[in-house]
């Protein structure tokens, strides 16, 4: 049976997930040969040209393949770390995120190249995302994608390379603007928003958003970036089809730029890209291949992206908006009915928190039986929090006899959601506590696996007997049946 040339890359992604799994577990090095990333590509090529349901196993395999070759030697730097563990190490790395203040130290995140990611403290220095430190340790174990940590090191020498981070420099400029007109607290929430630096908002604030479930609203993601590209849409696309397409690919590269290449912004920036491509050409891609096709992408980018908290919440919650908020509007809106935007919100942060919640009781193991409430009388407000931000600090620039207006109005917004964070967060009785690390919190994926295959077939049905139907009343017009 010839199948549509678009699965072999479906099964290619499989393919390259369940790969990345296996090499991390094994860590298998017999597939690091340069060789087999020929065999990976000419596979995949022969099962596009000659795309049958026979070469669709050869698909997976060549997925495999690939990401074997090319996880293996990452995940294999954390097994010579571990052969450092408790050792005395100089190494140089480049920070890769922006450093966060914590109790008068500086949390840096290094990407050190024989070793890998590498997690540290040191006292407060003046470094910067893409600066180069080199500090002197002992190595201790690490969690998560980091392969160790360095507590307390000697700090040896600190690079700033020149020209630098450019993103970054307009990045520090624009929100210089920002911080100038707005209270400490509003502005570091309001630079959160749209810049996604977290070092300006306190721990205390963090902990009553962690609280809440709101953590991920201070964290440059999807929804942020998705806000900017409809105001970017909304705005050019008044002029031409190729305006609208043109506008949101540059503000995704620029805020990408800005906020950073994390696991969560890089997931965002290919399913907005994609989209953008597939709404350019008037193209649809169904949501689960474009979640398969982005989860491989980005760990082909990198392969250790499959431990890292962000990459999991993040498709998590994607794969919530995406597969199940759709299910639940037909359960109670049917098929041909879409839900108001409060409605629509509604749905959208349950479906999130569904999927969100095995990932967030195994690392964390709390969940707050409010985070709903409290998302949904805040989040309908951040997007407007996000442009009177971006005017703040635009018109600080640009149009100083208006900034005190808009970070007026700015103010009035963010000091509400302030208030409902710090009332709602200090609410500890609503924290339900439970033992984290524990794998069996996955096995609530079932029931929820279980009811999308059962609604999804149920759909497939219902389609075809409609179909047939509106076939029989055809024929039954032009006097063809009995």
């Amino acid at each position: 049976m010839r199948l549509h040339a678009s699965w072999s890359i479906v099964f290619f992604a499989i393919g390259v997930i369940v790969g990345d799994i296996i090499a991390f577990v094994t860590k298998n090095t017999f597939f690091i040969d340069a060789v087999w990333l020929a065999v990976s590509l000419s596979s995949l090529f022969l099962t596009i040209v000659f795309p049958r349901c026979y070469t669709m196993p050869i698909a997976i395999i060549a997925g495999m393949l690939l990401i074997t070759n090319l996880a293996t030697p990452i995940f294999t730097k954390e097994d010579y770390a571990k052969t450092l563990t408790g050792r005395e190490i100089e190494v140089t790395g480049k920070i890769i995120k922006d450093p966060e203040e914590d109790d008068g130290k500086k949390k840096l995140y290094l990407e050190v190249p024989e070793i890998g990611k590498i997690f540290t403290t040191v006292s407060d220095i003046d470094v910067k995302r893409s600066d180069y430190v080199t500090i002197s340790g002992v190595l201790s174990e690490g969690f998560g994608n980091f392969a160790g940590t360095i507590y307390r090191p000697e700090v040896k020498e600190i690079i700033h390379p020149e020209p630098g981070d450019l993103f970054l420099r307009f990045r520090d400029f624009f929100a210089k603007g920002i911080k100038d007109n707005l209270p400490e607290k509003e502005a570091g929430l309001a630079s959160g928003y749209l810049l996604g630096q977290r070092t300006g908002v306190d721990k205390s604030f963090q902990d009553s958003l962690r609280t809440v479930g709101l953590t991920h609203i201070i964290v440059a993601s999807g929804a942020h970036l998705g806000i900017l590209i409809s105001i970017a849409r909304k705005i050019f696309g008044r002029l031409s089809r190729f305006a609208s397409f043109l506008s949101g690919g540059i503000a995704t590269l620029l805020f990408i730029g800005i906020t950073g290449l994390s696991a969560s912004m890089m997931r965002a920036g290919l399913v907005v890209g994609i989209s953008l491509i597939t709404w350019y050409f008037g193209r649809k891609i169904h949501p689960a291949r474009l979640i398969l096709l982005v989860a491989a992408l980005t760990l082909i980018f990198s392969p250790e992206y499959l431990v890292d908290f962000a990459w999991q919440l993040s498709f998590a919650a994607f794969s919530g908006i995406l597969i199940v908020a759709p299910i639940i509007s037909d359960i109670f809106y049917g098929e041909h009915k879409k839900p108001g935007f409060i409605a629509s919100t509604i749905i959208s942060s349950i479906s999130a928190a569904l999927l969100c919640l095995p990932i967030l009781l195994y690392y964390y193991g709390s969940i707050s039986i409010i985070s709903i409430l409290v998302n949904l009388l805040i989040l309908p407000t951040v997007s407007i929090a996000m442009g009177l931000t971006f005017l703040t600090g635009l018109s600080a620039l640009i149009l100083p006899l208006f900034t005190p207006a808009f970070g007026f109005l700015n103010k009035l917004i963010l000091d509400y959601q302030i208030v409902l964070v710090e009332f709602f967060g200090a609410k500890r009785e609503f924290l339900l506590e439970l033992p984290s690390s524990n794998p069996l919190y996955l096995l609530l994926y079932i029931p929820v696996l279980t009811i999308i295959i059962y609604w999804t077939v149920r759909a497939k049905k219902d389609k075809t007997k409609r179909l047939r139907l509106h076939s029989s009343d055809s024929f039954d017009t032009l006097g063809l049946t009995s």
